[in-house]
């Protein structure tokens, strides 16, 4: 059921301009300056030119339970619908922020703050693309205008996640790798997804730490949601599904290997993964279930015959796009609720991978390995898998990680792949924890 926090009585109207030049011009330079306590949304894909914030709400409504997709494509219809806008024929429409914990229920913890689901229309929007800015005010928002320019981005050291764990809990992590090894030599299951997280005493300045991120993994999509109280922030490689026009790209991303600055052994880890059986059936269990829960929308997925590399900073894996044309009336929410969890996150059969998580786990995931996104009235929208992310509070900053687990695994091998995706989001967490604490914003 959908709890709204506050909700319109009336038709908003949603004003759109174009900004031409000054600091405004950069999404950023608005979260930057937005006063505290603002609830914010922000989201890039610096090697796509885009780039949006969401500041303030006309409306935020919280979900929670197995029907939270469902009431929020609902919510969303009727919110975009009676948005009376008044912009110019080619500017941008007004978006949604939406995002969604990893189980129905949401987390406990610093994660209640976010529910199962969140949905927002943000007073404030600044969208940049194609080269052009574009700021929407609905319901007359007062927002400050940007007096200073977003921070430089900070350069990360290297970071070793191990030393903020123990030795007891990488021996659990250990373990629960094992048991998931039984579990799929037993055959219940065909592939698990353990994970891990680790608490370091630093809280980074955000936007600083955006910076440093959106410079840092340009194909990965930047994104943070700050409630006011506690931030969800991160640098996904994993596109869930994005519709343009009527058509939908989604990807399988599972089997990972390290990167190396030496280039010739840098090709021999990613020529390593492409040929390895281990990493090939790993990420051909995501493939097989992405094509199934489109198939059983009546869709016609249509994919290359194996997957490719992507590489990021740091790491490489397995990457196989997915693409189709969508029925009419289908929204992109039907379609992440059809694709949430894949087995890169959840394992496979989910359902029995979810039920041994929950037995052996122990770990409060929230809204780590969920979706996170935005859509608008036109059915355009795009969700990520919210990976390599962290939760922030006043106290220090939560990071967390999986790796998937199949046949041919090996513990230590799983565990040195957490401890990588760990560092990629550490290194940018204790630099721009530095940059707080030198009192530079």
């Amino acid at each position: 059921m959908a709890l709204t926090e506050a909700t319109p009585a009336y038709e908003p109207v949603a004003t759109t301009v174009e900004l031409t030049d000054g600091v405004g011009t950069d999404p950023l330079a608005w979260l930057n300056t937005a006063p505290t306590g603002t609830e914010c949304w922000f989201w890039e894909i610096p090697d796509d030119d885009s780039s949006w914030v969401g500041l303030g709400s006309v409306s935020t409504a919280t979900f929670t339970g197995q029907r939270r997709f469902v009431e929020a494509a609902e919510l969303a219809t009727d919110l975009l619908s009676d948005l009376v806008v008044e912009a110019p024929d080619e500017a941008p429409l007004p978006r949604l922020a939406a995002g969604f914990a990893f189980e129905p229920d949401g987390g406990d913890g610093a994660w209640r703050d976010l529910g199962g689901g969140r949905l927002v229309l943000p007073s404030l929007q600044v969208l940049r693309q194609g080269g052009r800015t574009w700021m929407t005010s609905i319901a007359d928002s007062t927002m400050p205008f940007p007096d200073k320019e977003p921070p430089v981005p900070v350069l990360p050291g290297e970071a070793d996640a191990s030393k903020w764990s123990s030795e007891e809990e990488r021996s659990m992590y250990r373990n629960l790798v094992a048991t998931a090894l039984q579990a799929i030599a037993g055959g219940e299951i065909t592939k698990a997804v353990p994970c891990r997280s680790i608490r370091v005493d630093h809280s980074p300045d955000l936007p600083s730490l955006l910076a440093t991120l959106r410079e840092t993994f340009p194909a990965c999509t930047t994104f943070c949601v700050d409630t006011g109280r506690v931030v969800f922030a991160g640098a996904t490689p994993e596109r869930l599904a994005a519709v343009r026009s009527g058509h939908l790209d989604t990807a399988a991303l599972a089997g990972s290997a390290p990167r190396h600055t030496d280039p010739t052994i840098d090709d021999a880890l990613g020529q390593g993964l492409m040929t390895s059986p281990k990493e090939q059936n790993e990420h051909a269990v995501v493939v097989d279930a992405v094509v199934d829960s489109l198939e059983n929308l009546g869709l016609t997925p249509v994919l290359p015959a194996g997957p490719t590399l992507l590489r990021l900073h740091g790491i490489q894996h397995l990457h196989t796009p997915i693409n189709c044309e969508l029925s009419d009336g289908m929204g992109i929410l039907d379609i992440v609720g059809a694709l949430h969890p894949t087995p890169a996150v959840s394992g496979s059969p989910a359902r029995r991978a979810i039920e041994l998580r929950g037995l052996h786990e122990h770990l409060d995931r929230g809204w780590f390995a969920g979706a996170v996104g935005w859509l608008d009235a036109a059915g355009e929208g795009e969700f990520r898998v919210a990976l390599r992310s962290a939760l922030i509070d006043d106290l220090g900053t939560t990071l967390f990680a999986g790796a998937g687990v199949v046949t041919g695994s090996d513990p230590e091998r799983e565990l040195l792949e957490t401890e990588v995706k760990l560092g990629a989001m550490l290194g940018p967490v204790l630099a721009a924890s530095e940059y707080s604490n030198g009192g530079a914003r």
